[in-house]
């Protein structure tokens, strides 16, 4: 039965230009999306570029993705060789030596309807407080090594706390592969030979392949990496560097056997002229160094990152260069761009696959007809330009508060000028002891006090109501918090232990 109508407008074919984590999760989410036989989906992957395949850290927010698509979560992990992840360890970033855990979980429970931070902020100045890690079972469960799943009840000490996952990217943009092609998505195997326009509009009417075939599209997802084939070199969109911040402009990535039990934390490692990332997979650990080139060279940089390794190198180096930054539209005539078409921000906080998702989120929730409609791509535009801007601030944080003195990227990166906006966010904790987030935040509260007391950022108030319990007494019950979280810890399956038990089948 045809159920269109004379007045139909939906778009009736999407051609993505890419492969890759950000080309299948666009084809995956469109295909779960449209209705099949109405809207044709075409995905265009070159055999030469491949897919890099390194060891991919992810947010709590991929679970959406992956219960969007009616995914079962051991299945995924099975396919993906992927390990829990808790949060991430900073190893080194405040000052050498010191460590700490930004966990996705909260710290401590409210006392008098006041939320935990309170506390701890005015027990911290009289010497009377642990630190912030000590009041999350998440961070405790990183910092030993264990895991098990939050319990869907109301015992606290098992409930407060998410989590995501460490994967092979090459493996997961596979394993998107064939889901959406089994809800329809044709697949072809070329290279993308020439773009055209519409002469009138410039909208892209078509690409041509290397194969000879002419695709078609009314709407285009260019997930082509850096170049951005259609976004850039075509419509020529523009792109907004954030380098004088985030001074960072490369990495060398290098796996490796694992030799010691999968971290149920992704560690970042502050290095000379950058940091170090470390991504345990259940068959082996992704490296990497990001650094600034102008502190470092790349073989000095391969150096030290062969030197950090668990295990024997499984390949050679593999350098990336990058731009950090944004396309200045992500969304440019019936072109919308994902993945490194899009922009680069390191790795810092993982949130490269959360972008992508994000974005396809906020397409789909204003995709349009086959109508040109100026305040839907204003609107996407707009939104996650905000969004983008938030998580730039928030990676400027981590290299601005800093202690690392006498490194001169870090020295730099301590003494710069940072955007008015995120000035104002320090400042406002500080006089207020609360961070200052709304809706377009990914990070929120939790996050930024993981930062704030992680760099020693402290405020000058906390809330009066605060001062209306006993000292002793507010002690006694931040001591007994860490205790519990402490008994509840040491009763727990080790990573490895539960993965081999709930994953693997061992």
């Amino acid at each position: 039965m045809n159920n269109t109508t004379a007045a139909d407008s939906r778009i009736r074919s999407i051609v993505i230009v890419g492969g890759g984590t950000a080309g299948w999760m666009a084809a995956a989410a469109l295909a779960n999306r449209f209705k099949q036989g109405v809207t044709k989906i075409t995905l265009i992957e070159s055999a030469e570029i491949g897919i890099i395949g390194v060891g991919e850290a992810t947010v709590p927010y991929i679970k959406e993705f992956l219960q969007d698509l009616n995914i079962n979560e051991v299945d995924f992990m099975r396919a993906t060789k992927a390990t829990y992840k808790l949060g991430i360890d900073f190893d080194g970033w405040h000052k050498p030596g010191e460590k700490f855990i930004h966990p996705f979980a909260g710290y401590g429970a409210r006392i008098a309807r006041i939320p935990f931070h309170h506390y701890w902020a005015k027990m911290r100045t009289q010497k009377k407080a642990q630190a912030l890690d000590d009041y999350c079972l998440a961070a405790q469960m990183a910092r030993h090594n264990k895991f098990a799943l939050p319990k869907a009840n109301n015992d606290i000490e098992l409930s407060s706390f998410n989590y995501a996952f460490h994967f092979d990217a090459g493996l997961f943009a596979h394993y998107l592969s064939g889901i959406a092609q089994t809800l329809g998505v044709k697949r072809i195997q070329a290279n993308v030979q020439q773009v055209n326009q519409c002469p009138d509009s410039g909208f892209i009417r078509s690409v041509g392949l290397d194969t000879g075939e002419i695709i078609e599209g009314e709407f285009f997802i260019d997930c082509s990496g850096f170049n951005g084939l259609l976004i850039e070199q075509t419509l020529k969109t523009g792109y907004e560097t954030w380098n004088q911040w985030l001074r960072c402009d490369r990495a060398v990535a290098m796996p490796c056997t694992s030799k010691i039990a999968p971290a149920s934390a992704t560690r970042s490692l502050a290095m000379d002229a950058g940091w170090q990332w470390r991504i345990p997979l259940q068959h082996r650990v992704g490296n990497g160094y990001v650094y600034c080139s102008d502190y470092i060279s790349d073989d000095l940089a391969a150096e030290k990152l062969r030197e950090n390794l668990e295990g024997e190198a499984l390949a050679d180096p593999k350098f990336i260069r990058f731009t950090t930054g944004m396309r200045k539209q992500a969304w440019n005539k019936n072109v919308f761009c994902l993945g490194l078409a899009s922009g680069f921000m390191e790795p810092l906080e993982s949130t490269s696959i959360y972008l992508i998702q994000s974005s396809l989120t906020l397409l789909l929730n204003h995709f349009p007809n086959n109508q040109y409609n100026q305040a839907l791509v204003d609107t996407v535009n707009n939104n996650l330009r905000i969004r983008q801007e938030k998580l730039r601030d928030f990676l400027i944080l981590h290299y601005h508060l800093n202690q690392r003195h006498g490194q001169a990227l870090w020295d730099e990166c301590r003494t710069m000028s940072i955007p008015d906006t995120l000035a104002a966010r320090i400042e406002y904790f500080k006089k207020t002891c609360q961070p200052q987030v709304d809706e377009l935040d990914f990070f929120g509260t939790n996050s930024w006090l993981a930062m704030f007391s992680g760099f020693n950022i402290q405020s000058d108030y906390y809330h009066p109501v605060v001062d209306d319990f006993d000292t002793h007494l507010v002690e006694k019950e931040l001591q007994a918090i860490a205790t519990n979280i402490n008994n509840t810890v040491k009763n727990l399956p080790s990573h490895l232990d539960f993965i081999k038990r709930n994953i693997v089948g061992e």
